[in-house]
């Protein structure tokens, strides 16, 4: 399979279009009003985008200078190929929802207006913002974005089934030993075909190695200089994925494939009774389920003490062709979504936890941390995490995740572990040479 690896910037240059350094090198837009237009594009959908657009509606009803035009774009993938055939047209949106493994990327590319300069001329309180989260998303001590939408990997799991196979659901396994003992229980039962299930999209085997304070790639993730060497195929990253194939050769863990839609189906039908998924699917699996819902830490191998999953989720972009003062009025809506008060009802909509510190004073999450188990324990587990490169997630122009995915692929079908996660480390390694020649 042949993987995007040239330059992002290069792309842009290719098909023609500008790649503007500067801010604001086109005309605002106004509605008939005079209101400034502020076109958005977002990858939220169902309950989530339901949240998301009941904020946009907030805030143009709150005032009447600037208009709010939000729409769906596809998930983050999508949105980002969508963007980048726009990019320097009139077609081009204004701020962006995007994935947050695109900071490298995207900053190389020259597109956006880099967010701390909009920070720093609101005089916007980045000390508001929790401190892992912060972190996360810093590159070289600034925000190129904001971070909106944040998200940990955690292990959902049927209350029901655990309490009628007689296992302790106020005490859920972690460990990978205790993982496997609570899957054979269930198969054993006769209430599962499988015990758990998670994709194999590279995502969870990212999730796991951060929880066990493990580097996916050399300069600290990216985060101490540009990497150029991936290093998952360590110890810890075999050890990792043997654990998967024996789980899975077992008959213990399920194989649906690369997509959240075809994960979650068996699990809302009984089918498997524990899956790893992102907590930002909190509120979805309450209004889906009919079973009650539990959830416990991300899974770590024994002996190991978990360090978290990544800080995941989604950041807000503003692009440097977009008029200044529509700049200027996209960061006041950014600005709106992380007050303290929004986020706490963000969070307790959706399961994502929130940006800002103070939020957990807010009533509202409060409640909803008492009432929905897998909210409070996706705050506890971020609580709970250590602030390391390992945990903040990877700062680079190349995605491992394809590439590990492929690999587990082939070790679901008879593979060795090492052998396929010493090639596909080796694959991003040249990538990333590619990469990084590219971008200078």
């Amino acid at each position: 399979m042949r993987r995007r690896t040239f330059s992002l910037a290069a792309a842009v240059s290719a098909a023609g279009l500008a790649v503007s350094s500067c801010s604001g090198s086109g005309g605002a837009e106004r509605g008939p009003d005079d209101e400034l237009i502020v076109t958005f594009w977002h990858s939220m959908r169902g309950n989530n985008a339901e949240q998301l657009e009941s904020f946009v509606e907030e805030f143009n009803e709150s005032q009447s200078e600037i208009r709010i035009d939000a729409s769906f774009q596809g998930m983050y993938d999508e949105a980002q190929t969508k963007l980048m055939q726009v990019v320097g047209t009139k077609d081009a949106p204004d701020l962006m929802q995007l994935g947050s493994g695109a900071k490298r990327e995207i900053i190389d590319s020259g597109i956006a207006r880099p967010m701390q300069e909009l920070i720093d001329a609101a005089g916007f309180d980045t000390s508001a913002i929790q401190p892992s989260i912060l972190s996360s998303r810093q590159v070289e001590g600034m925000l190129p974005a904001m971070p909106q939408a944040t998200s940990a990997a955690v292990m959902f799991f049927n209350r029901d089934l655990f309490e009628e196979a007689g296992l302790d659901a106020d005490a859920p396994p972690q460990s990978f030993s205790e993982i496997r003992e609570a899957s054979q229980t269930l198969v054993d039962a006769g209430l599962v075909s499988q015990g758990i299930a998670m994709l194999t999209d590279g995502g969870p085997f990212v999730d796991m190695m951060a929880n066990q304070g493990e580097l996916i790639l050399d300069q600290d993730n990216g985060r101490s200089g540009r990497p150029t060497t991936a290093v998952f195929d360590s110890e810890a990253g075999v050890e990792t994925m043997t654990w998967v194939r024996d789980m899975h050769a077992d008959g213990l863990l399920a194989n649906f494939g690369r997509s959240f839609d075809d994960l979650r189906p068996p699990w809302y039908a009984g089918d498997v009774a524990m899956i790893l998924d992102t907590s930002a699917a909190s509120i979805i699996h309450d209004q889906e389920t009919s079973f009650a819902v539990g959830a416990g830490y991300f899974p770590v191998p024994d002996g190991v003490e978990s360090q978290g999953s990544v800080i995941g989720g989604a950041d807000l972009w503003i692009f440097a062709d977009s008029a200044e003062e529509t700049q200027t009025a996209a960061f006041e809506f950014v600005a709106h979504l992380l007050d303290p008060e929004v986020q706490a009802r963000w969070a307790a909509g959706t399961g994502y936890y929130p940006i800002t510190t103070a939020s957990y004073d807010e009533p509202v999450l409060t409640k909803a941390m008492e009432e929905i188990e897998s909210i409070r324990v996706a705050n506890e587990q971020v609580g709970d995490s250590e602030t390391s490169p390992a945990s903040l997630g990877t700062v680079s122009g190349v995605s491992v995740t394809t590439y590990v995915a492929d690999a587990w692929e082939r070790i679901y079908d008879g593979a060795d572990p090492r052998a396929e996660l010493d090639a596909a480390a080796a694959e991003v390694t040249s990538a990333l040479e590619s990469y990084n020649d590219a971008n200078g």
